[in-house]
């Protein structure tokens, strides 16, 4: 993830806690009914883009930690639309938890790079597979297709989102629920 230096960071914003806090308890519910609930609650805190580009950096995780943080101004643009915010802030949220729990991952792993080695074949065999469907494919693979997703770690994250909510199609459900089983084990 990349930080911007012309954020400015806060901890509480009184109007984003009461519009992200149901959506922040959809995640954490989203992660317990998937067997993560072991894991560290997500924990979330609000930054200013300076430049106030609504589509920039939604969300940043910090390294080794669930703490959370999302852009004010895409979250106010967010407010504007016409999408389903409580689920569009659960997806950032669940997004960047997923950088979190794959550092998890990386840290139990017996051979250094296998996990990541595992997520990019899967990267690879999703898109081998995607090219055959010509768009048809259904809106949860046409949404992992995106130009963000050509990187396999962010592919993950957002495929990580979609899993915990039970929308992932298969074959990439089953590959997630062994991939995160060491996870959702008691010595998580």
């Amino acid at each position: 993830m990349r930080f911007l230096s012309s954020a400015q960071f806060i901890e509480r914003s009184r109007v984003a806690d009461e519009f992200i806090a149901p959506a922040a308890a959809l995640a954490n519910r989203l992660l317990a009914a998937r067997g993560l609930g072991g894991l560290p609650p997500c924990s979330v805190s609000y930054f200013i883009e300076e430049l106030h580009r609504p589509g920039a950096a939604i969300g940043l995780h910090t390294r080794g930690t669930t703490d959370i943080r999302l852009n004010l101004a895409w979250l106010a643009d967010l407010a504007q639309g016409d999408a389903d915010p409580e689920w569009e802030v659960a997806f950032v949220v669940l997004h960047e938890y997923a950088h979190f729990v794959l550092e998890l991952l990386e840290a139990r792993e017996a051979s250094s790079g296998a996990t990541r080695r595992r997520i990019e074949a899967e990267h690879a065999g999703f898109l081998r597979r995607m090219r055959h469907f010509d768009g048809f494919a259904d809106p949860v693979s046409r949404r992992l297709l995106s130009h963000h997703n050509a990187v396999a770690e962010e592919w993950y994250c957002d495929a990580f989102a979609y899993w915990a909510a039970g929308r992932l199609p298969e074959p990439h459900a089953a590959f997630f629920d062994d991939l995160l089983a060491p996870a959702a084990s008691p010595a998580a």
